[in-house]
């Protein structure tokens, strides 16, 4: 059940390639191994109107913001969030030649008294001989 959610400066979309940062903060939670696949969800939500540090429209944006199930141990959403971070920033080293970028992961965490969801992909994914 984490959902991933990529917030951006609308300014990055020449430089970046943002279907690309999408697949790597989705390889990087499946290969963290703490989620079943059939519950990843990844996205993206472009910002045009912002203000960076001193107002130089040249500077940029890109904050992760996971939203996970509670229960994972601290070291487990360290490594999770680093592993994010650095498979983003391996794809941003164009954009960071061109102008500043604050880059940054968030990993929080959602009650479980508090989450209310009907998912038929697990079985879809099971009946597929895929990994639900």
């Amino acid at each position: 059940m984490p959902h991933f959610v990529i917030e951006y400066s609308a300014n990055l979309e020449p430089d970046v390639d943002l279907r690309a940062v999408v697949d790597a903060v989705h390889k990087s939670a499946v290969d963290s191994g703490l989620f079943k696949i059939g519950g990843i969800r990844v996205r993206t939500l472009r910002h045009e109107i912002y203000k960076i540090a001193d107002g130089n429209p040249e500077h940029a944006f890109l904050h992760v913001r996971a939203n996970i199930l509670e229960g994972r141990s601290v070291e487990d959403r360290e490594r999770l969030g680093n592993a994010m971070i650095a498979a983003v920033d391996a794809l941003l080293g164009n954009a960071h030649k061109k102008r500043g970028i604050a880059l940054s992961v968030e990993i929080g965490e959602i009650d479980h008294n508090m989450s209310f969801k009907k998912n038929s992909l697990h079985a879809q994914l099971a009946n597929k001989g895929g990994a639900a």
